[in-house]
């Protein structure tokens, strides 16, 4: 017999086999968070449901202010408020106003929202703002209480619109969030089953990714563009090479480019700003997209009303035809690097059919030229015609705005999803941003690097079309990080191809029988081009838990917990 406390205080007793619904996480939370709730067991991707009353379950997820008794063998409680096991528990309940640094062993991480602190007789946990402890454990018999001082849910939320600012760029703390909760399975002894955010022995997926703001320095004839290349090609070169910033090769090949503008300008030699052949050069073979400006000089509006005519291009889709014609390939998808879309459909939808014209391509993604977006945006680009976006990053740090580098559906979407952008160039290299150099860059980078080792996801990188070109010159960061991602098995995918596998991953399905250890995982066959997914089942064995994983390919499998 079970004993399930409703919200309310009232209570029912059902029996219950002792198998039942052990395998899932059952979950109560307010209804304002439902859609936050369904988001997050998409990015961490384990059988779950909403809890029902009277019905037992393994563990238990409770994000609702409403705790009163829980009866479950982990019972993982949110929330800020003091609940009547706090007084059970003879915890004293303190107030923090947020954003507050976490301390979870060797990690930290922030809070944005309110957090609570406790103390008293209860077990201290594992949490800590400062010395003062944000979670406690208690057991009674074989049940684990963790209770955990502030809202889940109102994190995420927060985490998926808002996103986190410059001084916790390069803290994935929306994946903290869900490995916190992994650690409490696992030290709790609990069996269950996941589906990881990375391919079958991959691990993780990473796209190139270059953003087209100039094609050819011809287009430049008497202009400000050309006059600053000049100015940073000799000047700028010099004062890089006094300042230990820049190698005496790099120097010459600058200095060598200024000198032969005069023929490049005439025709006579090869124009160095060549991104789609610098590219395949430099990346032999691997996957690579193109956000290409669809209007010429068209400058669009800000945020803030304005518009700067720095922001206009001097190039269109339709001029570099050729080009794309000539590096088109199953390994090169082209996109919409946006003006206006990011605030208007119908602008959306123009600049949409400037690349349509070109590729043929009827529904393809888009990234928004200076990083615009509103709130509004994500339905904007979903009406206009676009499958995805990948816009949510920093132009003046790297690392993960939405705390994770997983593929998410943005709020107000039906099925539009977003590719989070980790590293781009200019926020590592320009004075004004960050303003590193090549070893200090790497350091960054391979940090991020290490986390999508651990967590998985899409390590997005946003290279310029003119970074391997003089006078920039990023080319050795740039093949330094090639060299880090390469050194473990990772898929190569263009942005289009890592959408499709992870809007594949959230088609995954897992159903469950009633007082069996058996789960039921079913989605569609994946298209050819994606490889397959992993399911991992963690198991106790002794003191220790033994992770099995299994390729998965679409259709319908059975594991036994």
């Amino acid at each position: 017999m079970r004993r399930w406390t409703l919200p309310g205080g009232c209570s029912t007793s059902i029996s219950v086999s002792a198998n039942a619904c052990q395998q899932l996480i059952g979950v109560a939370a307010k209804e304002a968070d439902l859609p936050w709730v369904a988001e997050f067991f998409e990015l961490f991707k384990t059988p779950w449901e909403l809890a029902v009353g009277g019905k037992h379950y393994r563990v238990l997820l409770s994000a609702d202010d409403q705790a009163d008794t829980v009866d479950a063998d982990l019972a993982l409680v949110y929330g800020t408020k003091e609940l009547s096991i706090d007084r059970r528990s003879r915890s004293v309940v303190g107030a923090l106003v947020g954003p507050v640094d976490v301390r979870w062993r060797d990690e930290t991480f922030p809070i944005y929202g309110r957090a609570a602190s406790f103390s008293g007789q209860a077990y201290r946990g594992v949490l800590f703002a400062g010395t003062a402890a944000i979670d406690y454990r208690q057991t009674s018999g074989a049940a684990i209480l963790h209770r955990i001082g502030y809202d889940l849910f109102e994190e995420v939320s927060y985490l998926l619109t808002r996103g986190q600012p410059r001084s916790h760029a390069e803290t994935p703390t929306l994946e903290l969030h869900i490995e916190l909760i992994r650690q409490c399975l696992q030290e709790s002894g609990v069996s269950y089953v996941e589906i990881p955010a990375r391919p079958y022995k991959c691990a993780f997926v990473c796209c190139l990714t270059h953003d087209v703001d100039f094609f050819g320095i011809r287009r430049h004839t008497a202009d400000r563009t050309l006059a600053g290349f000049a100015a940073r090609g000799t000047v700028g070169t010099l004062v890089d090479v006094v300042r230990g910033r820049r190698p005496l090769d790099e120097a010459i090949r600058n200095w060598l480019a200024v000198l032969s503008l005069p023929l490049v300008l005439l025709g006579l030699a090869r124009d160095f700003w060549q991104p789609f052949e610098d590219y395949a050069r430099a990346e032999q073979g691997k996957s690579s997209t193109f956000f290409l400006i669809p209007f010429k000089g068209q400058a669009g509006v800000g945020p803030d009303g304005a518009t700067r005519a720095l922001r206009g291009a001097p190039y269109n889709i339709r001029e570099i035809r050729t080009d794309i014609e000539a590096s088109s390939g199953p390994r090169t998808e082209f996109a919409v690097h946006g003006i206006d879309a990011w605030r208007d459909a119908d602008a959306g939808r123009a600049e949409l059919k400037e690349l349509a014209a070109v590729t043929g391509q009827q529904k393809p993604g888009i990234r928004m030229h200076w990083l615009y977006f509103s709130d509004h945006s994500p339905r904007q680009l979903e009406d206009a015609g676009f499958a995805y976006d990948s816009t949510c990053g920093y132009n003046d740090a790297v690392g993960y705005r939405a705390g994770t580098s997983q593929v998410f559906r943005l709020p107000g979407t039906q099925s539009f999803l977003e590719l989070p952008l980790t590293i781009m160039d200019s926020a590592l290299f320009y004075t004004d941003r960050m303003g590193l150099d090549r070893q200090e860059a790497m350091e960054r980078c391979r940090g991020i690097v290490q986390h999508a080792r651990r967590f998985g996801g899409a390590l997005v990188i946003d290279w310029h079309e003119r970074s391997l070109a003089p006078e920039r010159q990023w080319g050795r960061c740039y093949q330094d990080l090639l060299n880090e991602v390469h050194a473990g098995v990772v898929w190569f995918a263009t942005a289009g191809q890592a959408v499709d596998w992870f809007r594949w991953r959230r088609a995954i399905r897992f159903s469950l029988e009633e007082g069996s250890p058996h789960v039921h995982v079913e989605a569609p066959t994946p298209s050819p081009q994606l490889p397959a997914a992993c399911l991992i089942v963690h198991r106790p064995v002794g003191r220790q838990i033994e992770a099995e994983e299994t390729r998965f390919a679409g259709q319908s499998q059975t594991l036994r917990l």
